[in-house]
């Protein structure tokens, strides 16, 4: 028969990440969020670190690799390139399917062939409810088999940025649409607003790897990377305000500390970390704070010291 697939001739591969573990390498991935909390912003500022190969929050640098945006809500001239501009991407490898001729059907020859003539290693789709009728159970699933099939043979990451619904409390039902959604999707990043200034992507589902640390960024003063957070999904959905103004104590007294105790001088960074323990400073919170006050830490004799810059 010619159609049996003959395991003893099958290749032997593995599951590896574009940024591990968050975006899978040749698969589909999900990142969704209410609709302020940055979603677009998220996957511009990754599309610039990957065109630029900067190295994202906890993953080394990797060399510049080209991406196809598709977006149906933003500008491509008057928002996004702004956007990216800012963020100093390299534009030479973004790309996009031209949808003047109506909205591009994810079920379409013309992404994998896209993908495979510009060798793009990740595909944005912004947001998927734009493109697909995400109520219709067949078509959320055949469309998802579609995609996931396309991103398998090509090695590129396909990821689908989506909308949060306010009814439900658990994530994987807060999703616009099928839950089969979050069933057929490895990899799931939710994105929220911990306070008025900080926004957290928490990794929600992983089925390959453990589940990443919360990322935080800002969006004051323009986009930048805070870092690791502390902070669990349910509080990030639930936006408690005795929770975030909790962090936000914490997060000042952390910065009080941290400008006396460096006012007179450089400080070996396990003295800062001890110091900070007996104040029940936690890490993340002291690491936080050294970024807003502006010190750094540096290695001048082979002993690690924390300074102001």
């Amino acid at each position: 028969m010619n159609d049996i697939i003959h395991w003893d001739e099958l290749p032997t591969g593995q599951v590896t990440a574009l940024w591990h573990p968050y975006i899978l390498a040749g698969a589909v991935n999900l990142l969704q969020g209410d609709s302020t909390a940055g979603k677009s912003y998220l996957s511009q500022a990754i599309i610039a670190a990957l065109t630029t190969g900067q190295a994202l929050p906890n993953a080394a640098p990797m060399p510049p690799c080209n991406v196809i945006i598709q977006n149906a809500e933003n500008s491509f001239s008057n928002v996004i390139k702004p956007r990216l501009e800012a963020l100093g991407a390299d534009f030479s490898r973004i790309k996009s399917i031209d949808e003047n001729g109506g909205r591009l059907s994810l079920m379409s020859p013309k992404i994998e062939e896209a993908i495979v003539e510009y060798d793009a290693r990740l595909f944005t789709i912004d947001p998927i409810q734009a493109y697909m009728n995400m109520y219709k159970l067949a078509s959320v699933r055949e469309t998802l088999v579609f995609l996931g099939q396309v991103a398998a043979r090509t090695g590129c990451a396909i990821l689908c940025i989506g909308h949060l619904t306010k009814s439900q409390t658990k994530a994987q039902y807060r999703g616009l649409g099928s839950i089969d959604i979050f069933n057929a999707i490895p990899s799931v990043l939710n994105l929220g607003k911990a306070d008025e200034e900080v926004r957290v992507m928490v990794h929600n589902k992983s089925n390959f790897f453990e589940t990443g640390a919360p990322i935080a960024f800002t969006l004051d003063g323009g986009f930048r990377w805070i870092g690791e957070y502390d902070i669990t999904l349910d509080e990030l959905l639930a936006g408690d305000k005795e929770t975030s103004s909790r962090r936000n104590r914490e997060r000042e007294q952390a910065k009080e500390f941290l400008a006396e105790l460096l006012a007179d001088g450089p400080v070996e960074s396990e003295t800062v970390y001890a110091l900070a323990a007996e104040l029940t400073i936690a890490p993340r919170t002291l690491e936080r704070a050294k970024v807003d006050i502006g010190a750094r830490s540096h290695k001048p004799n082979g002993i690690w010291i924390w300074s102001m810059d």
